[in-house]
């Protein structure tokens, strides 16, 4: 009876791993070019991955889903893959159109002098971060607000240490309108870390003018897009109110603390479309 047993599970086991599809594909943009560290994944679901450097992407989905596929980046328009489309899981190419964000014309002061708009309140002897394999899933960041308007310069991160051989990290800057969050940037502003990084503080910054409005509410984020090896990647902790999103459900949570980012910037005098 025992062997009976283990056979009819080892059976069912085998049952639950053959119910699945796998879909493989790339991601392109109108121009035929290769779209980076692009998020698949059915919204609202765990079922999610982030594509490679090339855009190439595998993803299994167990056969009890029928749900379409959302494809997204934040530099392009979102586009769904119908279950017809995937289901017989062929190779597929999606084709993502562009997403321009509207950028503003701005005059700082005359002094220059660069500002701490999001600040930090570290915790030295604790760290966060991402370990294991990467997949891309969670972008982490600390939520802010301004007094005044202000163009952004750049994003720093301190590193306490990075295991990994290397890894990408991305960086993206929302706005928060009525719950929702809206890229600001055209493009995310990406890293590489390696273990040299040890103890530095890594600075970022976007390569368009990034206008940052009074009384506005931002989240900075960061992402591990990619790593080769095993290990992780960490950040002293920082004790600021901050929102983790799954990339591949899309999804916010808000959190009381975060990775030591800083977000500085210049104040705006005039601005005009």
């Amino acid at each position: 009876m025992k062997h009976l047993v283990l056979f009819l599970l080892s059976v069912a086991v085998r049952t639950a791993c053959l119910a699945q599809i796998t879909v493989s594909g790339q991601v392109l943009n109108e121009r035929g070019e290769t779209v980076e560290y692009v998020s698949i994944g059915i919204e609202g679901d765990s079922v999610g991955v982030i594509s490679d450097a090339k855009g190439h992407f595998t993803l299994t989905i167990p056969t009890d889903r029928r749900d379409e596929l959302a494809v997204s980046h934040v530099s392009y328009q979102m586009v769904t893959v119908p279950y017809e489309a995937y289901s017989a899981g062929k190779e597929l190419t999606v084709t993502l159109q562009d997403k321009v964000v509207e950028l503003m014309e701005v005059v700082v002061g005359n002094d220059r002098k660069v500002r701490t708009l999001s600040g930090k309140s570290v915790v030295p002897f604790s760290v966060v971060g991402f370990v294991g394999e990467h997949d891309g899933d969670i972008e982490w960041g600390p939520l802010f607000r301004n007094r005044k308007d202000y163009v952004l310069t750049e994003i720093l991160l301190d590193v306490s240490e990075c295991t990994y051989d290397e890894c990408m990290l991305s960086f993206n800057v929302y706005e928060i309108r009525d719950k929702q969050f809206e890229n600001i940037l055209n493009k995310p502003i990406y890293k590489l870390v390696t273990p040299d990084d040890k103890g530095k503080q890594i600075a970022v910054s976007p390569e368009e003018a990034v206008v940052l409005h009074r009384k506005g509410d931002y989240c900075v984020s960061v992402c591990l897009v990619d790593a080769k090896g095993k290990g992780g990647l960490y950040s002293p902790l920082n004790l600021k109110n901050s929102c983790a999103r799954n990339n591949a459900k899309g999804k916010m949570r808000k959190l009381p603390a975060c990775p030591s980012l800083v977000v500085k910037g210049e104040e705006i005098l005039d601005t005009s479309h």
